[in-house]
């Protein structure tokens, strides 16, 4: 009996303010690691140097910025604390 095969996840091909703030909030409610957040803020940010995804329109400043600020938090030098990831929420929500 041939088994089914499960389905390919879809990855929505733009990356929005509200998927980086949902992020951030995922790691500060420790859903997400710091390791976890900036291996998923450096994948949106090659995917679009890439041309594979792209950025929300009108905020592609902000979105660049964001991500990254936070693709380096795997790094402790880089890594941004609780206020400082609170403030980037902030920044992407005065838009």
């Amino acid at each position: 009996m041939a088994q089914l095969s499960q389905p390919a996840l879809v990855r929505d091909p733009i990356t929005t303010r509200a998927a980086i703030v949902a992020h951030i909030e995922a790691r500060l409610s420790g859903q997400l690691t710091d390791m976890a957040l900036a291996a998923w803020a450096f994948d949106r940010f090659y995917a679009e140097e890439l041309g594979s995804e792209a950025y929300e329109a009108g905020a592609e400043v902000a979105i660049t910025d964001a991500l990254d600020a936070l693709m380096f938090g795997d790094d402790p030098g880089f890594r941004l604390d609780e206020e400082e990831l609170r403030a980037l929420i902030a920044q992407l929500g005065t838009l």
